[in-house]
């Protein structure tokens, strides 16, 4: 990712930008076999985490450092709480809308 689409990512644009929640969809579905440490197929944006999945708090917290890392942006928890961990869709929105501007 450039610079520059970093850019169109951060803040409230983010919220409205699909292809960064796509590649946020992506991401997650990416890391979970090594948050949940086994096989994951045919997670998808519908999954649901802790139901389907059986991803517990602790999981669900080591997925958000991930998706800081892989992801190169700074995530706001302020307002984090389970409902943002229902599916990979939620999680991605919560995270495509509360991305940390760089100072």
């Amino acid at each position: 990712m450039t610079e520059q689409s970093l850019d169109l990512h951060i803040g409230a644009i983010a919220e409205a930008d699909p292809v960064f929640r796509a590649k946020i969809v992506d991401t997650v579905c990416g890391l979970l076999p090594d948050v949940l440490k086994r096989e994951v197929e045919g997670a998808g944006e519908n999954t649901t985490l802790m139901e389907d999945l059986g991803m517990s708090s602790t999981g669900a917290l080591e997925i958000v450092l991930l998706l800081e890392e892989n992801l190169e942006v700074e995530i706001s928890v302020e307002d984090l709480g389970r409902e943002h961990f229902e599916t990979v869709g939620t999680l991605a929105d919560y995270v495509a809308g509360n991305v940390i501007p760089e100072d």
